[in-house]
């Protein structure tokens, strides 16, 4: 194959090896969210054994949001100037590593300060992943591919708030994550690649893709929808286990059970909704009704709890909200003033939103609501990250459509 500037021109000339190369990066990112997703499962050793406040535990929750908002934008750049295998072989790294150490940590300062060395591995990982779509995969599968990685968010959440309370205890919870993630990076090393062969990627400065997205009011748009997005799954995936287990005295397995259908209905929205919206070429209706959908489901989805219809919605919620993330994930690459060669540095100013939304919203609005513990104090707190939720439709609105029907209009 001659080498070719940029991304295959021919979609039968994409290499069958970029399964290869995403399924290493969906184990990668799984394995680093199952870690992270341990901590609101484990609240019921965690808490006591540490003598942790409520705002103590959020802190656990949120630190790592906080380290990646920081590191998002720096993450994607270095992955624009030496490559997407290097920079998430050194976030799985350090992942597993952190991991391990919080294990032998008893005190709130230094699991605290575990949490938040673990969150650059998010910072580091998360804006390259678009930058890889958009190299490996053509533009009608990018929706696809997107939605694919996208699973591991919801997947590796879903496995750690349904499996935490079988490990026995927090120690033991922590030595497998670690255990898990370490021969995974090992995996990424061996079989990633920066792009097909034969295919030259030009290494842009460090500071264009920043550059370029910033002057990018759809990256802005882009990032505000993921700040609230990603404050609202981290603050209801967050406290739904807890909020069960200490209002309707539900089992701390069956809390999790509940808990893990809102985020397995994540990972099935991640990987199914993209896949209408590559077929019809369009982004932004699908945006509108995964917002809307999902605000209206899981508002009434916590004032049927615990009760099986409460459970589907709690699925049928998180089925919806999942669809919006591979849709903004692909938005970056896909805009003209963009495109794969900066994608990652702009994907790391939605990122670095995304992050700080997972961040403030659930230690600055939601935590302080649901302080006092009760039925009424939950209520609160979940109607208001909802109504957030549902704001995100107006958001949209100002978007640039960018799914392959309004782009072959552009032509």
């Amino acid at each position: 194959m001659q080498k070719k500037q940029g991304i295959i021109p021919d979609v039968d000339r994409y290499p069958r090896y970029r399964w290869v190369v995403l399924g290493a990066a969906w184990l990668t990112l799984m394995s680093i969210t199952f870690s992270r997703g341990l901590i609101p499962s484990l609240a019921y050793y965690l808490i006591p054994e540490l003598d942790l406040t409520q705002a103590q535990f959020t802190l656990l929750i949120t630190g790592p949001s906080l380290t990646a908002c920081l590191t998002a934008i720096p993450g994607g750049a270095l992955g624009d100037r030496y490559g997407i295998r290097s920079v998430v072989a050194v976030a799985a790294f350090l992942a597993g590593v952190s991991s391990l150490a919080r294990a032998f940590t008893p005190s709130f300062s230094g699991m605290f300060t575990l949490m938040c060395l673990f969150g650059i591995s998010f910072g580091l990982a998360m804006p390259n992943l678009p930058k890889l779509v958009s190299i490996w995969f053509p533009p009608r599968q990018v929706g696809l591919a997107s939605g694919i990685y996208a699973t591991a968010l919801g997947t590796g959440l879903s496995l750690g708030l349904l499996t935490g309370p079988l490990f026995g205890g927090w120690k033991q919870a922590f030595i497998y994550a670690g255990m898990l993630i370490l021969p995974i990076a090992i995996l990424w090393t061996l079989f990633a690649r920066n792009a097909p062969k034969g295919i030259e990627i030009h290494m842009s400065p460090i500071t264009s893709g920043i550059k370029r997205g910033a002057r990018s009011k759809n990256i802005w748009l882009a990032g505000v929808m993921m700040f609230i997005n990603a404050g609202v799954l981290v603050a209801l995936s967050g406290n739904l286990p807890n909020a069960l287990y200490s209002v309707h005295h539900v089992d701390p397995a069956m809390a999790g059970f509940i808990s893990s259908l809102f985020t397995g209905g994540v990972v099935t929205g991640h990987l199914l909704i993209s896949i209408p919206s590559d077929r019809i070429g369009l982004r932004k209706p699908f945006i509108y009704f995964c917002e809307a959908t999902s605000a209206i489901c899981l508002f009434f989805a916590w004032r049927l709890a615990p009760t099986p219809n409460a459970q589907i919605l709690f699925l049928l919620g998180g089925f919806v909200l999942g669809g919006v993330y591979p849709l903004i994930f692909a938005l970056p690459a896909e805009l003209p003033e963009i495109g794969h060669e900066h994608a990652g540095g702009a994907s790391g100013i939605v990122m670095s939103l995304s992050n700080m939304g997972g961040f403030l919203i659930p230690l600055v609005v939601m935590s302080p609501l649901v302080a006092a513990g009760t039925l009424k104090a939950y209520t609160t707190g979940f109607s208001v990250i909802l109504l957030l939720l549902a704001a995100n439709s107006l958001v949209a609105i100002f978007l640039t459509e960018t799914g392959t029907r309004a782009r072959s209009r552009e032509r």
